[in-house]
This record gives structure tokens, sequence and C-alpha cells, in this order.
């Protein structure tokens, strides 16, 4: 098995109950469900990193988003981890990377109308589409994000996931910004990515392997498998 990149989505926040496109760092902090999805992921990990007895089995890297809620995800999972692997508290280091945040929603920030969202869900399919003019007026467009972004997950692969290392490296961000990159890296069908709902907490796994972005492989895409 070669080296995996899992990249995490946050858990529920108070934006996200208030159907509010909170996009812009630092962002709403966790819920009381929020924080539990977090710690719950924490234990899944260790089995899905062959961690326990003291060792944190493939778990290599963890890398944060600047926002609030990332952070905290990152900090809650990494808890758990370490209580259910056997480790020592606090001996899962944590970076905070710019770059991973989630893709701007411009002038729809903080909005939780209908029409708001119907906007977002049509620049999202645009961003998986590979359309460069799709976006909501004063937000990015997918190759802004891919210029902030895809430079962080190929310097996490080249640092830690070479010559075909088996490690894992975990990655907590956002749902569009996952789903945009995800389908680019593994040239994902937009179709399947569009529909392909990212929740809570749940994450998508790729394998660089000696691939250049773009040709990766998806492994996992939430709770179904799908491999390309």
């Amino acid at each position: 098995m070669t080296g995996r990149l899992i990249l995490l989505r946050h858990g529920q926040t108070y934006s996200n109950v208030a159907r509010r496109l909170d996009t812009r760092p630092p962002g709403a902090e966790l819920t009381d469900t929020g924080r539990n999805q977090a710690w719950n992921v924490g234990e899944e990990l260790v089995e899905f990193c062959g961690a326990g007895n003291g060792s944190a089995g493939r778990l290599g890297a963890v890398i944060s988003s600047v926002a609030l809620r990332a952070q905290q995800t990152a900090l809650l999972a990494m808890n758990a981890f370490e209580q259910s692997a056997g480790l020592e508290e606090f001996s899962m280091r944590i970076d905070v990377l710019p770059g991973i945040h989630e893709i701007y929603a411009g002038e729809h920030e903080m909005l939780a109308d209908d029409d708001s969202h119907r906007s977002y869900a049509t620049a999202l399919r645009g961003w998986l589409d590979g359309d460069d003019s799709a976006l909501i007026p004063g937000g990015e467009t997918y190759l802004e994000l891919m210029g902030r972004y895809q430079p962080v997950m190929e310097e996490l692969v080249l640092a830690h996931l070479a010559d075909g290392a088996s490690r894992d490296v975990l990655m907590v961000s956002h749902g569009a910004a996952i789903r945009t990159m995800a389908t680019h890296a593994a040239a994902v069908d937009p179709d399947f990515a569009f529909a392909g709902y990212l929740g809570n907490c749940r994450f998508i796994v790729l394998e660089p392997g000696d691939r250049p972005f773009g040709q990766w492989k998806l492994v996992r895409w939430a709770d179904v498998d799908h491999q390309i």
C-alpha cells in the first residue's frame, strides 16, 4: 500500500446549523454535535490508519486549515486518536497551514437564503467541471483555489509520501474545497463528485504515488468505496 492523503471535512458548526455560507476564516466554531463528530472520527482513524498499542500506525502528519472549525476538529480528533491508540496526550502534532481554507462565497458570505445556496451549488458544479468563469460575484474561481491549495498538497506529498512511503497525511479542510481539489487531483467524474456530498467529519482518500497531480488515484469518497 502506498502513501495516502486523507482529506477530512470539519465537524458541524453553528453556521452549518443556521445554513449560513460561512467561508471566510476564522469562521464559526463547532457545535456540541460537531465536537462529537470530531471525536468519533478520531477514533475511526485509529483503525483506518492501523494505529494502536502505543503506535500511531501509518499516520505521519496532521494538517489543519486556518479556520477555527478545522483547528477544533483536528485537535479533538487527535485527542481521541491518542486515547484510542494508547499514545501520550498531545503527541500528535498539528500543523496549521494557509491556503487550504474554503472557497470564498464572495457577496453571499454569511447569507442563508435559498437563492444564495443555489448560486453556490451552481458555482460548485462549475468548479468541478473546470469552468474557469464559475464563481460567485466577489468570490473565487477554481483556478484561484487550486493556485493556493494544490501547492500545499504537493509539498505534503513530497515531504511525507515520497519514495513509496506507506504513510498517511491527514488534512482537515472544507467540503467544497475538498471535493473540488479531489476531483482535479484524481480526474474524478464531475457528475459523481457533484452528487457525492461530503458530510461533516467524513473524508476522501487519495493515493498520489509517483504520479503527477491530475493523475492521482481515488480510493475512497466519503462512505462510498470508489476507485478509478
